[in-house]
C-alpha cells in the first residue's frame, strides 16, 4: 500500500462519489412527485443571480454603445440642419443681390446669373451691348452700369465676409486696338479692374483668393450658349469653413445708383 503512492486515494474518492450518487438516486426515487418536479425545475432553470453579476460588464458596454449611437445620430441630424440653414441663407443672399441691382430673377434676358452651391455663390455678369459692364467690347474700363453692379457686390461681400475669386472671360473674334493686346490681356485687365474697384469700396485685400484670365478659351455653357454671353466676369463667393452667422457686423451703407 505504501509503495502505491496516492493512487489508492484517487480510487477511494471515485468509490465514495459513486456511492453518493447511488444513494442520491435511491433517495430521489422514493420522493413525492412534486419534490421531483421541483428538483428538475432547478436544473432546467438555474438561478440567475450569479449570471447577472457576471454580465454587468456586457451591460455597461451595451449602454455605452447605445449612447454613442444616439450621439452620432444627433450629430448627423444637427449637421444636416446646419447645412439646410446655410443653404437657406445663401439663397436669401442670392435673391437679395438681384434686388440690390434692380434685376428680376425671373427675367430670361437678365444680365446676371446667380447660382447657389454648397459652399457659396457663383455670380456671372454678362457684358452685353444693351447692358455693358465695360465702356467698349475691347475696353477694360467699367461702364456706369458695371460700376454700379460691382460697388453693390463689394458691399455684399463685406457684409458677409465672403472669400472672393474673380474670372475674366472674352469672346473670340474681337477687334482689338493692338495686335499685342489679345483676349488674354483684355479678360485679365477686366478681372483685375473689378478686383481693384471692390477693394477700393469695401473688400479687404486678404478676402481675394485669386484673379484669373481665361481669354476666349471658355465659352459660356448651358441655355445661354450665345457668343454675346462669352464676354463676362464670373465671381465666386465662398464661405470656406466658417458659418454665415460669423459674418462681420453690418455697417451703414449708402446704396449706389446706376
Amino acid at each position: 500500500m505504501a509503495g502505491s503512492g496516492g493512487a489508492w486515494k484517487v480510487a477511494f474518492a471515485d468509490f465514495m462519489t459513486a456511492m453518493m450518487a447511488f444513494f442520491l438516486c435511491m433517495w430521489l426515487l422514493n420522493q413525492k412527485p412534486d419534490l421531483l418536479e421541483g428538483v428538475a425545475k432547478y436544473f432546467r432553470e438555474p438561478p440567475k443571480i450569479r449570471m447577472a453579476f457576471n454580465t454587468g460588464v456586457l451591460k455597461d458596454q451595451a449602454k455605452e454603445a447605445t449612447v454613442r449611437d444616439i450621439n452620432a445620430k444627433s450629430s448627423t441630424e444637427n449637421a444636416a440642419k446646419a447645412a439646410a440653414a446655410e443653404q437657406k441663407n445663401l439663397n436669401a443672399i442670392a435673391m437679395g443681390f438681384y434686388g440690390m441691382i434692380n434685376v428680376k430673377s425671373e427675367d430670361p434676358n437678365r444680365p446676371v446669373d446667380v447660382v447657389v452651391s454648397n459652399d457659396g455663390v457663383l455670380i456671372t455678369l454678362y457684358d452685353r451691348p444693351r447692358k455693358p459692364l465695360f465702356q467698349g467690347e475691347a475696353s477694360a474700363e467699367l461702364s456706369q452700369w458695371g460700376d454700379f453692379v460691382f460697388q453693390n457686390l463689394a458691399w455684399l461681400v463685406d457684409r458677409h465676409a465672403f472669400r472672393v475669386s474673380i474670372e475674366g472671360h472674352s469672346r473670340s473674334g474681337l477687334k482689338m486696338l493692338s495686335p499685342a493686346y489679345s483676349a488674354w490681356e483684355l479678360s485679365g485687365d477686366r478681372a483685375n479692374n473689378v478686383r481693384r474697384l471692390m477693394a477700393n469700396v469695401a473688400v479687404a485685400g486678404e478676402q481675394f483668393e485669386r484673379v484669373t484670365s481665361f481669354g476666349d478659351t471658355r465659352p459660356a455653357k448651358g441655355d445661354k450658349n450665345d457668343p454675346e454671353n462669352d464676354h463676362r466676369v464670373e465671381i465666386k463667393l465662398s464661405i470656406g469653413n466658417r458659418k454665415l452667422g460669423d459674418s462681420a457686423p453690418e455697417k451703414p451703407v449708402e446704396k449706389v445708383k446706376p
